[in-house]
């Protein structure tokens, strides 16, 4: 590993938001400036973005994707729409807005005379329809709230609309509830146990469902304590109202084993895959893949496939399969705990699968694949390649022959967020060393730059590492500072902490600090703290059937010890999470995250003398909402402050302050911020120390609509309003990303502006007094 740093005495500065300037000039003295000339790394000039296309769905010769949009200035989802098989792409439009309000899931769907998407917002599930793929209505009533429920899979039938859910994994329920729809606009909920399916107190997992023109098709695998597990399959010819029965005889396939993973419906039949253990199973062998097909009222047709899956390979528990005249196509991912690069599979009429090469990434790029859909002329496989963290949006087309064209071009010109601008980005203020230091990126170029004077951020430091990571946020403490960020692999996200101690320099660390693998291909470590008892990182992670919290420290940022304790370990019944560290002036270490028994979510301190022992708190818990985390700690020099998350079904969040004066041993409710109605939110607010006391600075109301919120506090128990008037906070989609003080100024950085103009800002003004 080699790193390199440069430090740069800047003679020229680039200036955030000339919108912003209070007379329209370049004098104005409330905008900040941050030097960037001599940043010329590779990385200066590679955009910041994490994009992906989630997901297609086909109807013919007409697509729509859902693509999650993240760059330097904007963070959400997009629909586009494909006339042609995806030659060409237009912005989908919901409400007459191409920002959906919401996020969307990840599948779309599609049946003759109308197409329909989800959304979900403050825990409930909305559907989105449309007669011409293009302009969509959001129906106002939520379809369900998702409490203790996963959306598994949505298909559209004759009669209408029909989704299945399934109880969140660890539930000791397995049964299905269906919700039905004869357009979109009003649902009803089916006990699916009543209508034929197996009941809650069953072993069967249900995997995958179809929809063909007659009947559904629902698969899965019955796992059953007395024999080996198999293949399961249920079919309704009503849109759901009624099942039956229908799962193939899978024993002479799979005796030791087997189940079925996906279903879809080809055109004239339903075709299933799977695995199965056969009767030859050597130890150490993966499961074989199976095959088949299966038409209503017909018998089953079902067998091995080593094409699909072979037993030196792990078995891809992750796919996607979609059938059209040309054959069919598949992504293959092994999942989180296989070291196997992700793929795309080919079937051409008779033919077995193959493996499809598709152009490579380009050098140390990693290639993921998003999903597959089959269109009148062939396929469409959607992708992206991810370098230094930030992911490039990719899109074949495949012919009959197996010939691939590239059609990446034509989606960006219905998505132009897909790139993000090279001007500076600071995403968190702090101070080390008696220094006002930033921290932020210059195209995907991590960069610390150093203060000078009320408003000139001139001197940098420009962090280049030899691996490919991206680096996120900044901490400072009594020990120096600390960046934590993150490295991609094929199937999950690893930590990249940099450490330096006060006056010397940067050693890195990636790996599984908590000697635990990443749940759910995110990074385990969620806070960084250079604290008088060394470097620590926290988070949480999955292990032995349970969510645990994780604390690991070191002393020199290379070697790490995972702190173990039994306050620290959940179980299954109860979930144990951190996603904030602070240090309070008497040498005590606070962690603020929540613990969740029974489904409800506690906001909880854990608190230590030493960063080994750790006990904690709970925090009380507000009338009407479910769910608590503590989202931040701000130790002051007198008090120390807790933010707390306040959330539950079908309202917006609220956040509580709450404050301790005796290392977090107690603590004392503050101030609330709600929205002042059901269809406005607020954003996470931010807060920084400012002198004894505190400012926050927040944005609330309705999307896109943002206004921003000061409140400060003298020694914060208790925060008020103040007045907070500047022409960068009043354009449209205010979002604010960091604030600090130093000296008598309050420094707030964000973005704002239209969807196709957004900029990045930052102001320095007086602080108010409280």
């Amino acid at each position: 590993m080699t790193l390199k740093m440069r430090l740069t005495a800047a003679v020229a500065a680039l200036a955030l938001l000339c919108t912003g300037c209070t007379d329209g000039s370049w004098l104005d003295r409330t905008r900040l400036s941050f030097h960037t000339e001599g940043i010329d790394t590779a990385l200066a000039n590679e955009d910041r973005t994490g994009n992906s296309l989630t997901a297609m769905t086909s109807r013919g010769q007409e697509v729509l994707a859902v693509l999650d949009i993240t760059t330097s200035t904007h963070s959400g989802h997009r629909a586009a729409y494909s006339p042609d098989n995806g030659a060409s792409w237009l912005p989908v439009l919901f409400d007459g807005n191409e920002d959906p309000g919401m996020a969307l899931a990840g599948m779309p769907t599609s049946r003759e005379g109308q197409w329909l998407l989800l959304g979900h917002r403050h825990g409930e599930v909305f559907a989105f329809t449309s007669i011409n793929g293009r302009d969509f209505r959001l129906q106002p009533e939520a379809i369900l709230d998702t409490t203790a429920t996963s959306l598994s899979a949505i298909v559209g039938t004759a009669q209408g609309w029909l989704l299945a859910t399934t109880p969140h994994s660890g539930s000791a329920s397995t049964a299905v509830t269906l919700y039905q729809s004869t357009d979109g606009s009003a649902w009803t909920a089916r006990d699916g146990t009543a209508a034929g399916l197996p009941a809650a107190d069953s072993t069967f997992h249900p995997l995958s469902m179809a929809a063909g023109p007659a009947a559904v098709l629902l698969v899965g695998q019955e796992v059953h304590p007395s024999r080996p597990p198999y293949a399961r399959a249920f079919s309704s010819t009503d849109g759901g109202n009624s099942w039956v029965d229908t799962s193939p005889d899978s024993s002479g396939v799979g005796p030791l084993g087997n189940g079925l993973w996906t279903a879809a419906w080809s055109g004239t039949e339903f075709r299933v895959t799977g695995h199965a253990w056969p009767a030859d199973r050597v130890r150490k062998d993966f499961p074989v893949g199976m095959a088949g097909s299966w038409t209503p009222g017909g018998a089953w047709q079902l067998g091995a496939d080593p094409s699909w899956s072979s037993q030196t390979q792990g078995f891809p528990r992750q796919s996607g399969v979609a059938y059209g005249p040309a054959g069919a196509i598949a992504t293959q991912r092994a999942g989180g705990v296989s070291v196997d690069l992700p793929k795309v599979l080919l079937q051409q009429a008779g033919q077995p699968w193959s493996e499809l090469q598709l152009p490579a990434p380009a050098a140390g790029g990693l290639r993921l694949y998003s999903g597959v859909t089959a269109v009148n002329d062939g396929f469409l496989v959607a992708g992206s390649d991810s370098r230094h963290g930030n992911d490039q949006v990719l899109l074949w087309h495949v012919d009959a022959g197996g010939v691939i064209t590239g059609r990446h071009g034509a989606l960006e010109a219905a998505a132009p967020l897909l790139a993000g601008g090279r001007d500076p980005h600071i995403t968190g203020f702090s101070s080390s060393g008696g220094k006002s230091l930033a921290f932020g990126s210059v195209g995907s170029q991590p960069t610390i730059w150093e203060l000078e004077g009320e408003r000139d951020f001139s001197n940098y430091s420009a962090l280049v590492s030899d691996d490919d990571q991206t680096l996120d946020t900044l901490t400072a403490g009594p020990r120096g500072l600390m960046l934590l960020g993150s490295s991609r692999t094929p199937n999950s996200h690893l930590p990249a902490i940099w450490s330096r101690p006060g006056g010397g320099a940067w050693s890195e660390y990636t790996g599984n600090i908590f000697g635990a693998g990443p749940e759910n291909g995110a990074s385990p470590v969620k806070a960084l703290l250079p604290s008088s008892h060394g470097f620590l990182a926290a988070g949480w992670f999955h292990a032995d059937g349970a969510d645990h919290a994780g604390i690991a420290v070191s002393e020199d940022g290379t070697t790490w010890s995972h702190v173990q304790g039994s306050g620290l370990r959940g179980s299954p019944s109860m979930g144990r999470y951190i996603g904030s560290l602070a240090e309070t002036p008497g040498g005590a270490v606070l962690a603020g995250g929540s613990v969740e028994e029974e489904k409800v979510r506690t906001a909880s301190v854990w608190v230590s003398s030493d960063a080994r022992t750790w006990t904690p708190v709970p925090l009380p818990h507000a009338e009407g909402y479910t769910d608590a985390r503590v989202m931040s700690l701000t130790a002051g020099p007198l008090r120390t402050v807790a933010l707390v998350q306040h959330s539950s079904m079908g309202k917006p969040d609220r956040y509580s302050t709450f404050s301790s004066a005796d290392d977090g041993l107690t603590w004392e409710p503050g101030t609330d911020l709600e929205a002042p109605s059901p269809d406005q939110d607020v954003a996470f607010p931010r807060i920084a120390v400012n002198g004894d006391g505190f400012v926050l600075v927040a944005a609330q109301g309705l999307p896109r609509r943002h206004t921003p919120v000061l409140m400060v506090s003298a020694d914060g128990r208790q925060f008020a309003g103040a007045p907070l008037d500047h022409r960068a906070l009043e354009q449209e989609d205010l979002s604010v990303s960091a604030v600090g003080i130093a000296g008598k100024r309050l420094m707030i950085a964000g973005t704002a502006g239209p969807a196709d103009r957004r900029e990045a800002f930052g102001i320095s003004i007086d602080v108010p007094e409280p």
